[in-house]
């Protein structure tokens, strides 16, 4: 049954500096904090109990620092792919929702309520990020059928994603979180029906906590 279908883990990043502080990050090379380097070091002790054939990354530091001890876990190397960066929000990075809802009025705060018809700098649009996650994901989709394979990238690029793949439409976009590095699990079966089996799973997470809390 195993090989009737392939096994996707999308995978948000560690937790930055920039996440902590609510600002957009964007295509900003912002490392992972020491809380970040816990989280990825927790996730890849997780993955020594999950099958994984194959890992591939957003070429973003912080996604890069997530997936080294995901693949670690079995032996392998992350794969860059650009598919998979975040959404570029131009000179909206760095900022937060209060700055940008300030600076900018209504061409942001149009945006924020409903992100998929208003237009973003940067990337131009959600769909023109949607339509290059969506291309990478169908080509590893043919490429690994009936393996099991890691995308360690970006909440919001992930989130665009999982919108276009499961066809919820846009309101799924916001009814949807990924908390660093999170695992959401969609399946692909062999009919080419995608199946969405976790959404935000951070069980690496909440038991180191309930570990600390024990000490």
């Amino acid at each position: 049954m195993e090989n009737k279908r392939t096994r996707f883990y999308l995978i948000r990043h560690g937790e930055t500096d920039w996440n902590k502080g609510g600002r957009y990050q964007g295509r900003t090379n912002i490392q992972l904090n020491d809380a970040g380097k816990e989280q990825a070091r927790l996730l890849g002790e997780r993955f020594k109990y999950l099958p994984l054939d194959v890992v591939y990354v957003s070429p973003l530091d912080r996604a890069v620092a997530t997936a080294e001890p995901v693949a670690a876990s079995h032996g392998l190397t992350p794969i860059k792919d650009e598919h998979f960066i975040e959404i570029n929000f131009g000179e909206w990075e760095g900022h937060t929702i209060e700055e940008l809802s300030e600076k900018f009025g209504s061409t942001y705060t149009d945006f924020f309520k409903d992100p998929f018809d208003h237009p973003v700098p940067g990337e131009g649009s959600f769909q023109n990020a949607m339509d290059r996650a969506i291309e990478g994901f169908n080509i590893l989709a043919e490429r690994h059928k009936g393996q099991n394979v890691a995308i360690i990238s970006h909440g919001g690029l992930l989130r665009v994603m999982l919108v276009g793949l499961l066809e919820m439409g846009d309101a799924f976009y916001r009814k949807t979180w990924m908390t660093n590095t999170s695992i959401t699990m969609l399946d692909v079966m062999e009919d080419g029906r995608k199946l969405l089996m976790t959404l935000n799973d951070k069980a690496h997470l909440e038991m180191a906590e309930l570990f600390k809390k024990g000490e």
